[in-house]
C-alpha cells in the first residue's frame, strides 16, 4: 500500500500526521478528560435500574396514605369526574374535523410534487407493469385450464 492511494504504509505517525489524520483534537489530555466524562455516564447509566410493575407497586406502597404525587408537590388532587371530563375535551381536541383537515393541509405542503415528464415517465411504467403482469396472470390462467382440461377432461 502506498500513502498516495490515502491508505497508510504501516509506518508510525509522528505527531503532526497524526493531527492531520484526527483534525478537531488539539490536546491528548482534552481527549482523555473526554473519554473519561462519557466513562463515568455511562458507569452511572449502568447504575440506573428501570422501574418493574413490582417496584413501582411497593413506591406506591411506602408512600404516606391518601398523598398522591400531586399532593405532595403542593397541588390538589382532581377527582375522577374531573380527570374524565379533562380526558373527554383532550380527545374531542385530538378529533376535531378542522385539526384534522388543518393537519392533511400542512402534509400535503410537504409533498414534492413531480413534473410534467415525471409524471409522464411514471405513467408510462405503471401501465407498462401492469400489462406485463395482466399477461402473466392470463398466461398462467390459460395454462393451468388447460392442465385441469387435460387431466380431468
Amino acid at each position: 500500500m502506498s500513502e498516495k492511494d490515502g491508505e497508510p504504509t504501516g509506518e508510525r505517525l509522528d505527531a503532526e500526521q497524526l493531527d492531520a489524520e484526527a483534525p478537531g483534537v488539539d490536546d491528548a489530555a482534552e481527549l482523555e478528560a473526554a473519554e473519561a466524562d462519557v466513562a463515568a455516564g455511562a458507569e452511572a447509566d449502568e447504575d440506573k435500574v428501570v422501574a418493574t410493575p413490582t417496584r413501582r407497586r411497593r413506591q406506591v406502597a411506602d408512600r404516606p396514605a391518601g398523598r398522591t404525587t400531586e399532593a405532595r408537590e403542593g397541588q390538589g388532587t382532581r377527582s375522577r369526574a374531573a380527570a374524565e371530563r379533562a380526558r373527554a375535551a383532550e380527545l374531542r381536541d385530538k378529533r376535531s374535523i378542522g385539526r384534522f383537515l388543518r393537519e392533511v393541509v400542512a402534509e400535503l405542503r410537504k409533498v414534492i410534487w413531480p413534473g410534467r415528464k415525471e409524471l409522464i415517465t411514471y405513467t408510462t411504467v405503471v401501465i407498462v407493469f401492469v400489462a406485463v403482469m395482466v399477461a402473466l396472470v392470463a398466461g398462467l390462467d390459460l395454462a393451468f385450464a388447460q392442465g385441469v382440461l387435460a387431466v380431468f377432461g
